[in-house]
């Protein structure tokens, strides 16, 4: 099949960043869920029309950002990934409600739902409908992603790390020929490359009509939290969460009017209409009774409100809506970058893309603190009788979605931390042409070679700030390799071996001793 035909067509409807692009292959492993890893890296040149065939030909997995230099776009995604998902039943869905999205069957076998525009738009305009639409659905979660993962971009600063860059999506039709991930029609059924760019060209849409799609229906009540009008809308069944949609039901009734006989009707009232099957009256009670002894807030952060969540600050538009400082934040998925020596991780939150060490990530205070340099607002998640670690519980969370990436090239990452850190080495230590002086933690070296004691090291790396464990050491030094040895010039004694480090100026650090004279001695 001779793809070039219509790779400019292919091209336009997931056209991103004129910068850089992504890319992935498969590891051969597999998952525990079936699902098969994937490594992947960000490309940082502009992407090739060789390697846009590579991708429809097989040959390569090429991954579109799709946010654009400029904080437009061209498409957008709601990246539904839920292992074992009926994908007919949510196109089906989609159809009814005249979303002019094309489902597409992800690498994992899971959805991708994109619009495709005319024109560019504002990646921000973008995500705030996306949004709204997964909620609708009930996928805005921790399970689905949203692309763009941002509202804007900043290529502007010249180190690659501290540029504020976009995330990609793998593109469907990878090896097209016999390609699964591709677009399906109503039915579920796999549409053929030779038939996609046809079937498409029906849901491109200009950017004004994608905003003006409706997301609600005329039921719904404009006061009322958008969790609970899906609730409504789209039931909640057994399993997926009735006592915790029902709280919040219960909180909403409460806020309408406080008087009891009121409030409780309107709880068994809307009892029937969300769970099926409905709860029974002796565990709504326990809701009941839960509610009426304290007044508690919506649960934002339980799944089953997340799903269905447009957003804090649209429900605090609410009159009976959250307060100022409720709400769980919007976030992504957690990307972890195995850059070297240290990986750092990328959280999308609140429209943003934050670039975090381990420790800001671990620690909730430091994320607050951290999150604030972004201009976000962090609400501390607060311990109670229910869930007595919280932040835990939503770290957990991410942690068993994150999605792992490679740094840009990992070689020469860690060649160049490697060879930096050993110049440091051997200019701040003291250097012997005597070997046995390495046991007074002196290093010894000739033309060509240095040796040293692992302590010699280790002492040297906590001044540096790292409060290494001889393990660690002994991992950063044979992964750079050097070598362990046993003897030297007859004498007997374990140290490592590493190519005397390329310096610009040694500074000679041998030191001659020599014995001061008393005063009375001359005498």
């Amino acid at each position: 099949m001779d793809f070039s035909k219509n790779l400019e067509q292919f091209k336009t409807l997931f056209q991103g960043s004129q910068t850089y692009y992504g890319q992935s292959k498969p590891t051969g492993i597999k998952k525990p869920t079936g699902k098969e890893e994937y490594k992947s890296w960000i490309v940082p040149e502009p992407v090739t029309d060789e390697e846009w065939l590579n991708h429809l030909e097989g040959k390569s997995h090429l991954g579109s950002i799709v946010i654009h230099d400029d904080s437009t776009c061209t498409w957008g995604v709601i990246d539904i990934d839920r292992y074992g998902m009926d994908l007919k039943h949510y196109i089906k869905i989609v159809r009814e409600r005249g979303y002019p999205l094309v489902p597409y069957r992800s690498k994992s076998n899971a959805l991708h739902l994109i619009v495709h525009l005319s024109k560019p738009m504002a990646a921000a305009d973008m995500r705030k409908k996306l949004i709204s639409i997964a909620a609708d659905l009930g996928v805005n979660d921790t399970k689905t992603d949203i692309f763009p993962a941002q509202d804007t971009v900043d290529l502007t600063p010249e180190k690659w790390e501290d540029k504020q860059k976009g995330q990609f999506l793998n593109l469907p039709y990878q090896n097209a020929k016999f390609s699964t991930r591709c677009a399906l029609d109503d039915e579920a059924n796999s549409i053929p490359f030779e038939k996609y760019l046809d079937y498409v060209k029906k849901f491109i849409i200009k950017p004004e009509e994608f905003l003006k799609t409706n997301t609600d229906n005329d039921s719904e009540n404009k006061d009322w939290p958008n969790c609970v009008n899906k609730f409504i809308r789209n039931q909640v069944t057994e399993g997926e969460g009735r006592n915790d949609a029902m709280f919040n039901v219960g909180v909403l009734a409460k806020k309408i009017n406080a008087d009891k006989d009121y409030w409780t009707d309107i709880v068994r009232d809307l009892n029937k209409k969300i769970c099926i099957p409905p709860l029974d009256p002796k565990e709504l009670n326990k809701v009941i009774e839960m509610i009426e002894k304290h007044d508690y807030s919506y649960k934002c952060t339980t799944a089953i409100a997340r799903q269905f969540c447009n957003g804090a600050k649209q429900c605090a538009k609410r009159k009976f809506g959250i307060g100022p400082n409720e709400g769980a934040p919007e976030t992504g998925k957690l990307i972890k970058v195995n850059s070297y020596p240290d990986p750092y991780w990328l959280l999308p939150i609140q429209g943003k893309v934050v670039k975090l060490e381990t420790k800001q990530l671990y620690q909730q205070q430091l994320l607050g603190e951290r999150l604030l340099s972004h201009d976000i607002v962090w609400r501390t998640m607060r311990p109670s009788k229910r869930d007595p670690d919280p932040y835990k519980d939503w770290l957990d969370e991410l942690m068993a979605n994150k999605v792992d990436m490679e740094g840009i090239d990992r070689e020469e990452e860690r060649e160049e931390v490697f060879n930096t850190r050993m110049v440091k080495f051997f200019e701040d230590t003291d250097t012997t042409n005597e070997f046995d002086q390495i046991e007074h933690d002196n290093i010894y070296f000739d033309d060509k070679e240095i040796r040293f004691k692992l302590e010699t090291f280790k002492l040297f790396m906590k001044k540096q700030g790292y409060n290494w464990s001889e393990k660690e050491c002994t991992i950063f030094l044979q992964d750079n390799g050097c070598k362990k040895s046993k003897k030297f010039n007859n004498v007997n004694t374990r140290h490592w071996v590493a190519e005397r480090p390329k310096q610009t100026q040694h500074k000679n650090k041998n030191v001659k001793y020599s014995k001061a004279k008393t005063p009375w001695e001359d005498n």
